[in-house]
């Protein structure tokens, strides 16, 4: 999701070098579990008929809430079927607060992937994304030939 950028040496840096995947993880499987964020489509959230993403660090893995150790802030990407990058938000934290986050979303319907960044102050950013699949997207009120119109290319 990041650009690309230069070390002082002129060579290019990937993204991939400075953010932490399930993938790319050198630590144990404990860390990936504290440090990787969550994430959970809620549609239709308590039957508001609105829909939301929330992102959470730490699910299955609780990570430190102290002032030594926590984790700072919490962004959202999506890809969009048009294939652009949007940011959803984003979302800081204190030490002592837990890493949860709630997005709400206008248009589901636009969406094809989500993406979500977490920063802790001692082991860096961290990166998942999931892929929305295409029946969820139509549901979610995106009908077929209101998308096609509005560019979507369902």
């Amino acid at each position: 999701m990041y650009p690309k950028t230069k070390h002082n040496k002129g060579d290019i840096m990937e993204s991939g070098d400075i953010i932490q995947t399930e993938d790319r993880n050198k630590g144990d499987s404990q860390s990936v579990a504290r440090h990787l964020p969550t994430i959970e489509v809620l549609r239709n959230h308590g039957g508001s008929g609105k829909d939301y993403i929330r992102v959470v660090v730490g699910k299955n893995a609780k990570h430190p809430n102290e002032s030594e150790h926590h984790i700072k802030w919490i962004e959202l990407y999506a890809h969009t079927k048009m294939l652009n990058v949007v940011k959803i938000g984003r979302v800081n934290f204190t030490p002592g607060t837990e890493p949860d986050a709630i997005f709400r979303l206008v248009y589901f319907g636009k969406y094809r992937e989500f993406c979500a960044v977490s920063y802790c102050n001692v082991h860096g950013l961290w990166q998942s994304c999931i892929e929305i699949r295409e029946e969820l997207r139509l549901t979610a009120g995106c009908r077929r030939e209101k998308c096609l119109q509005e560019g979507f290319g369902v």
